[in-house]
């Protein structure tokens, strides 16, 4: 987390390691497969993986607000996105913005001793997104 909580992944031999590396440690995964969303449906994704509460509004902010809420839940949690360059392809600056949450909510919640990662598996190489909050989403160390 030193260096941000997002990281990119090409291989999902070595994404699979990393996951079984952080589950073997605690943390709780949830997976999101971007093959089968849609830009019109990918807030019902969000809440159905994640078990959002009937009041989630399905955009950005109420995404922002529910994933802080999820503290009093989870100590250590692993957001893996799969195919995401399908999802950025859409809409980028959704996809940019949905990471962005992620990362500033992960340097918030360490204050409450709380985990939270984010594996963004793609297919394109040159995937790269603008600094999240104040850090960059880097490929992992394997790749």
């Amino acid at each position: 987390m030193l260096n941000g909580s997002v990281k990119l992944f090409m291989s999902n031999k070595i994404l699979n390691k990393y996951i079984g590396d952080v589950s073997r440690q605690g943390f709780e995964i949830y997976t999101f497969d971007y093959s089968k969303w849609k830009l019109k449906n990918h807030h019902h994704d969000l809440a159905a993986v994640l078990d959002l509460p009937c009041y989630y509004g399905e955009n950005l902010d109420a995404f922002k607000e529910c994933l802080s809420d999820m503290v009093e839940e989870e100590t250590e949690f692993v957001l893996v996105f799969k195919n995401y360059e399908l999802f950025a392809k859409q809409n980028f600056e959704v996809a940019f913005k949905l990471l962005n949450i992620i990362q500033i909510n992960s340097w918030r919640f360490l204050i409450e001793d709380v985990k939270l990662l984010s594996f963004v598996q793609t297919n394109d190489a040159t995937m790269s997104f603008p600094n999240l909050d104040v850090m960059s989403a880097e490929w992992n160390g394997e790749e």
